[in-house]
């Protein structure tokens, strides 16, 4: 089943709050509450409206888990600082990194304004949803992790960290077993319910992202937490999704690679790959997707060892 429109309760004790594009999940634990991905800068007004209408004590957070260091997935993080005064913020090594560059930093604020911007024309948000702005050109994290670690997220329960490259070096994915709930960050792309399609974002490699996603594909998961439009419950449902998003991935590579063969450059491939999904979702200009396309399009035929054409 397809949950979407938060603020909604997907399992016992974790809820998605945030919007339906750009969500956050809140692990409500006994002692505390987590909270896994950053989000967009509008994200941490419209998540601070939420704990109040939920009747959530803002001192009962007390983590908050960057998934990988994108700027729809980190823009929050200044505001959950001033919201939450005690929180401790977690992240990969590499995100941390990343997030510690000014130049990236002064990047991904451009990016969030232009998705603030986008959300209120399509009316996901509002004026009073704009976020203040930052401070500085870092967003520093408090605690490194890595393959294998854990979240706890109430007594006697965790997250395994799971490390699952391929959409970023630094994409973190999260476990916990006993639920059956599993966190994956952007791990197996943009899923268009609407459309009951895929856009495949495999930016950094094309083999670790498949890998990624084979490796979360065996974990049994009821509960599916995606980072974009939604959460998928129980077991056959995820176990569906994983098969589509692991088959659009491969005949998404495979177009590209019959293109590219046939004598068509990147630039070609990328813009008519690039329409495809820009007139399927708006949210951001044409030019947004033909550009992260085109990365697509490198990692596919590099992984099939062609040389593109000029």
């Amino acid at each position: 089943m397809l949950i979407q429109n938060p603020p909604v309760a997907v399992a016992p004790r974790l809820w998605m709050l945030g919007t339906t594009e750009y969500p956050l999940f809140l692990y409500r634990g006994e002692g505390q509450s987590t909270i896994f991905e950053g989000g967009t800068g509008a994200m941490g007004p419209v998540l601070g409206r939420q704990l109040d209408d939920l009747g959530i004590d803002p001192a009962t957070v007390g983590q908050a888990v960057v998934t990988h260091a994108h700027p729809d997935h980190v823009m929050a993080i200044p505001a959950f600082r001033a919201m939450f005064p005690s929180v401790t913020v977690l992240a990969s090594e590499a995100a941390g990194q990343t997030l510690a560059a000014e130049k990236a930093i002064g990047f991904f604020r451009k990016v969030d304004e232009a998705l603030t911007g986008s959300l209120l024309a399509a009316g996901r948000i509002t004026a009073d949803d704009r976020p203040q702005p930052m401070s500085g050109n870092t967003i520093p994290i408090d605690r490194t992790l890595a393959e294998g670690d854990r979240v706890d997220v109430d007594d006697g329960v965790a997250f395994t960290v799971l490390e699952t490259p391929g959409h970023s070096a630094c994409s973190l994915s999260f476990h916990e077993p006993g639920d059956g709930l599993l966190i994956i960050s952007d791990a197996t792309g943009y899923y268009l319910p609407e459309h009951h399609v895929w856009w495949p974002n495999y930016f950094t490699d094309y083999a670790a992202y498949l890998g990624s996603m084979n490796r979360l594909s065996g974990l049994g998961a009821e509960v599916l937490c995606l980072s974009h439009n939604g959460v998928i419950t129980g077991a056959a449902d995820v176990g569906a999704y994983f098969d589509g998003a692991i088959a659009a991935t491969e005949a998404y590579h495979e177009q590209i690679v019959e293109q590219a063969t046939a004598g068509a450059s990147v630039r070609t491939i990328a813009e008519g790959l690039g329409a495809d999904v820009y007139e399927k979702t708006q949210l951001l200009p044409l030019e947004f997707f033909q550009k992260n396309c085109s990365l697509l399009v490198k990692q596919s035929l590099r992984y099939a060892g062609i040389a593109p054409a000029e």
